[in-house]
């Protein structure tokens, strides 16, 4: 055997070397596509549970005493609520449960925009909820940042043409 026939030999094997590494690499690459994607859905399953653990801790909060429930019954049931119609303990109860209930919207909807929560959930659960307490956050003067207050008034706006 000749060193010409011993070259070729080999390079046809690292030809298959090279062939059988890239075949190795892209299923390499896709199981970790799928690992990346699954746990980005955990991810998500985490968010939305966080979400309604929330919620639940809200609503134990609501209805803890009967003084919260009777401001919250207000909150809910007075469209038109102005704050100053409040006692002076009502008012400060009422800005409370209010901030627990914004803290917990205005994190939902930056969830949302960072592209943790699905756009179903925002559009059927959190936009209706912005909707009915938005306009007491604003009226109530609570802190919001810019980008959420915003939001809020778009929504408002848009239910006020819905109505119309």
């Amino acid at each position: 055997m000749n060193w010409t026939v011993v070259i070729a030999i080999c390079e046809v094997i690292g030809a298959i070397a090279i062939v059988a590494t890239l075949v190795y690499l892209s299923v390499q690459i896709r199981q970790n596509a799928r690992a990346l994607e699954r746990q980005e859905e955990i991810a998500r399953s985490q968010i939305l549970q966080a979400r309604a653990d929330s919620i639940t801790n809200l609503s134990i909060l609501a209805c803890s005493t009967p003084k919260n429930i009777d401001v919250i019954t207000k909150l809910k049931n007075i469209k038109d609520l102005n704050p100053k119609e409040l006692s002076a303990e009502e008012q400060a109860l009422a800005y409370l449960l209010l901030t627990s209930v914004r803290a917990n919207m205005e994190n939902t909807y930056l969830q949302y925009k960072k592209g943790y929560l699905p756009d179903n959930f925002y559009r059927d659960v959190a936009e209706p909820h912005n909707r009915e307490w938005g306009p007491l956050f604003i009226k109530f003067d609570l802190p919001l940042t810019r980008e959420y207050k915003k939001e809020l008034e778009r929504l408002i706006k848009a239910e006020e043409g819905a109505e119309s």
